[in-house]
């Protein structure tokens, strides 16, 4: 099926095209655009964390084209993520194994497994954590589990009453030796967007082919709603999810029965991933799912989110390069990091913003005010006062930046 003309793409850069037609090509002689800034399409792919596909289609073209330079950094990289795949596989079937002899029943959402059952080939795609999805109930035995392990949780919520169970959706651990990152799920996604119950998801379960003690993850149409779920909501600012979703078209039979994705909540996402997908992979879309992308509610969306992967991925391409910066330590710096935040939760792009229910969209606002638990560390209040953070919470935040610029210049002045 050739690339949806509806959508228009002429205002991507030079070097995304450049990748895009690497990613595309299926036979022939591979013509790349002249005058490319290689810097740029290394950047690029990097953020775009799609570097493992374009060294693999690219060490099977050897394109005299791409300078060795690049080919060189692009090796590198993808073999620093297979070893780093390796090292997460290890993981994964220890603490798979260290929770069902807890009976904790436990699905990966991301990870090894996923890589595999994707791409056939866990090197091909990139994955910084092990992501797994628990019962509720569950998430303390979990944590004693991760702690005995050398784990250090990151997360600490901050709550009045309890309210950070549906606040939140995920806790971050951290190893600090081996340098894995485990989240714990009690959601595939945050409240208050309408998902499967854990029982219905681990009802259709798949058993994963990498290890020997058993690893589960999600079933094949489970898997697919959840990418596109996560990809919508991000805005799509990385395209490695939209290879997600091309691969699985292309590898599975996701639609024999589509009037049963039509009762999903989410069968207006599928129908726009699907219009994207196939506009920047040429993803095949079969007779079966031509109903779905037919959806006028779904084109809207697809037209919105080539804009808004442009302007997004910018935005934190864009941060990233500041993080780097001399003078990342500066109150000027954290300002701009902080409105960056603000205005990516509080001025969405309107792709993001249609692809939420007005119920998710007054949650986004709300998370964002609320308090959080270094708040409550700068300042003890009792219970029955906790309600006064909410107003202290802008007084509270520049102290605590002011505090760290000192810090920061105090540290200069001794380097001097």
């Amino acid at each position: 099926m050739e690339r949806n003309d509806e959508l228009d793409l002429s205002l991507l850069p030079r070097e995304l095209k450049v990748m895009l037609t690497i990613l595309n090509h299926r036979e022939g002689n591979l013509v790349l655009e002249q005058n490319m800034d290689w810097d740029y399409f290394l950047q690029l792919v990097k953020h775009h964390r799609i570097y493992p596909l374009v060294y693999a289609k690219l060490s099977e073209l050897r394109d005299s084209a791409v300078p060795p330079l690049v080919m060189e950094m692009l090796k590198r990289e993808y073999r620093k993520n297979t070893f780093s795949m390796l090292h997460l596989s290890a993981e994964m079937e220890r603490v798979s194994k260290l929770f069902s002899e807890q009976n904790i029943k436990l699905l990966f959402l991301k990870g090894p497994p996923i890589a595999q059952d994707i791409y056939g080939d866990i090197s091909l795609r990139t994955s910084k954590d092990l992501d797994v999805l628990i019962q509720f109930e569950d998430v303390k035995k979990a944590e004693d589990i991760l702690i005995k392990l050398g784990y250090e949780r990151e997360d600490r919520f901050f709550s009045i009453m309890n309210e950070w169970k549906w606040l939140e959706h995920h806790i971050v651990y951290f190893h600090p030796q081996k340098k894995i990152q485990v989240e714990i799920h009690w959601r595939s996604q945050p409240f208050p967007i309408k998902q499967p119950t854990f029982n219905e998801l681990w009802e259709k379960r798949r058993k994963s082919e990498l290890t020997s003690s058993p690893v589960y993850f999600l079933g094949e149409e489970d898997l697919f709603i959840f990418l596109i779920a996560h990809g919508t909501r991000h805005g799509w600012f990385r395209l490695r999810w939209l290879a997600d979703v091309d691969y699985m078209m292309r590898r599975k039979q996701l639609f024999k029965k589509v009037e049963q994705l039509r009762l999903r909540k989410q069968f207006n996402l599928i129908g726009q991933a699907l219009l994207v997908s196939s506009a920047f992979f040429e993803t095949p879309i079969p007779e079966e799912a031509k109903s779905i992308i037919e959806e006028n509610q779904a084109k809207e969306l697809a037209k919105l989110a080539v804009s808004c992967v442009l302007e997004i991925s910018q935005h934190y391409m864009e941060r990233e390069l500041k993080r780097e910066e001399e003078y990342k330590g500066s109150m000027f710096f954290l300002l701009l990091s902080k409105l960056f935040k603000a205005k990516i939760i509080l001025f969405q792009h309107p792709y993001v913003y249609k692809t939420g229910t007005v119920s998710q969209r007054w949650f986004q606002v709300l998370r964002y005010l609320y308090p959080q638990a270094s708040e409550e560390d700068q300042l003890k209040l009792p219970k029955a006062l906790k309600f006064l953070y909410f107003p202290l919470r802008p007084y509270l935040w520049m102290k605590r930046k002011s505090a760290s610029l000192g810090r920061e210049k105090s540290k200069q002045f001794e380097n001097v």
